[in-house]
């Protein structure tokens, strides 16, 4: 029985998606409703570990979906596309349909600067009235916005970028100078609630809505899921580098996420969505390094790969995480959350750079079992 059966949402949390539509979205709200009623095993979750049993997490049937989106492909429709394809078991859409028919009824319509200019200001006040309702309509504890729409360019930077001051003062003024990512970061800080970004966008790496987050005491992490080449990089190249190898060159191909959810207009979001199977892809890499004596050895790896599948259950990890970690008082960036970012906030090492993932597991690990929730 899930929160929506069971109570309403009293009690439950919230867990708001950006890019609500999209292939990931529908992974793990329908691997959400799966883990609930015991129809498929949490592979894939690290929070359904044994290091974290003995935490006051969320369970998986406290989760109450929602989201904002531009595509048009319902939840329902887009689960049996990605089915289709192999990305979740053919029966399992139907068998969660009620669950994905009450996600779709709480998505709103999201926004987009590529169809020329708006009101800003209207534009963070509308996103953020849905985020309010939402809550208040399931009396939730607490609401967790975690970005999964598709990466976006690198935004136009702004004076107004710098401090929450002008920031305030440009939107006043009518200008437009936050890009579409931006503009749910700052909606989601200002209906109090904490802030996940898993795509590779501007989000709240602007200091003025970091400002934000301090005023409002909120918890933020982020960005860009560590999946595919990445996650294969973190790990292998501190193992180069612990046994002094020298690395003379590393190429390899990168997969296409292909989940177009919220990064373009309402045509293109659709026309994304319609190819789910891009959602899979092949990749490959060649590490030429050198050895003792300078003898020249080679690393060829291959590995077809579901973005998806990689996503939807660090979606389910960053949600229960973050409701806890704001239970307990966490205010700011949340730098212990690394472990599943290629490019943690706020400014921090890049994967192959910081700590290996290891080192950042234990890390994260030993954090959580020090949160304290008051009683």
């Amino acid at each position: 029985m899930t929160a929506w059966q069971a109570y309403g949402g009293r009690g439950a949390t919230g867990v708001w998606l950006v890019g609500a539509r999209g292939a990931v979205a529908a992974t793990a709200i329908a691997g959400a409703a799966a883990l609930s009623a015991g129809l498929v095993r949490p592979t894939g979750c690290v929070t359904a570990r044994r290091e974290f049993a003995s935490l006051d997490l969320p369970r998986f049937d406290d989760l109450v979906f929602g989201g904002h989106d531009i595509a048009r492909t319902g939840l329902p429709e887009r689960a049996e596309r990605l089915a289709g394809d192999g990305v979740m078991p053919p029966g399992l859409p139907r068998l969660v349909r009620e669950e994905l028919l009450a996600a779709e009824k709480e998505i709103r319509p999201g926004v987009t600067g590529e169809g020329g200019p708006f009101d800003q200001r209207e534009a963070v006040r509308g996103l953020t009235d849905d985020l309010v309702s939402f809550r208040r309509r399931w009396s939730l504890e607490h609401v967790v916005v975690l970005d999964v729409s598709s990466a976006a360019p690198a935004a136009a930077r702004y004076p107004a970028h710098l401090s929450l001051p002008a920031l305030r003062r440009a939107l006043a003024a009518g200008e437009n100078v936050l890009p579409d990512s931006s503009l749910y970061a700052c909606a989601a800080l200002r209906a109090d609630c904490s802030y996940v970004d898993l795509t590779a966008s501007a989000g709240l790496r602007l200091p003025a809505l970091r400002e934000l987050a301090a005023e409002r005491g909120l918890p933020y992490a982020g960005s860009a899921a560590r999946t595919g080449e990445t996650l294969l990089r973190s790990v292998l190249a501190p193992m180069f580098a612990q046994r002094a190898l020298s690395v003379r060159s590393w190429s390899g191909t990168r997969p296409d996420d292909g989940d177009g959810a919220v990064g373009g207009p309402p045509d293109r979001a659709d026309q994304a969505g319609r190819a789910d199977q891009a959602d899979r892809a092949d990749q490959a890499d060649q590490v030429l390094f050198e050895g003792f004596l300078g003898t020249q050895m080679t690393l060829r790896l291959a590995w077809q790969g579901c973005e998806p599948a990689l996503v939807a259950p660090l979606v389910l990890d960053l949600a229960r995480l973050m409701a806890l970690a704001e239970r307990a008082g966490v205010q700011g960036p949340v730098p212990q959350l690394a472990f599943f970012f290629s490019d943690p906030l706020p400014g921090g090492p890049s994967a192959g750079e910081g700590p290996a993932p290891a080192e950042q597991y234990a890390t994260l690990v030993e954090w959580a079992a020090g949160l304290r929730v008051p009683v």
